[in-house]
């Protein structure tokens, strides 16, 4: 069974994703949730009134956390 977390996250510098074998997109800057599981990582944002989502490689995601582009947290 794989165990998740759901935690309220900020974008705060460059994060991008690919869509399927498509180029690069960026995420914009603002709040978003964050659903950790075991191996994987889903960002979850609104943009224009749209609920979008995106599936990050974990070891991508500890670098955004690592470099300050993602920040866990409300502030």
């Amino acid at each position: 069974m794989t165990s998740t977390t759901q935690i309220d996250a900020r974008i705060a510098g460059d994060v991008a994703f690919r869509a399927g074998d498509g180029p690069q997109l960026k995420i914009p800057k603002g709040n978003c949730q964050v659903l950790m599981a075991d191996d994987s990582v889903v960002l979850t944002w609104t943009d224009q009134g749209q609920s979008l989502t995106a599936a990050i490689p974990k070891l991508e995601f500890d670098r955004y956390i690592q470099d300050g582009a993602i920040v866990l947290g409300r502030g």
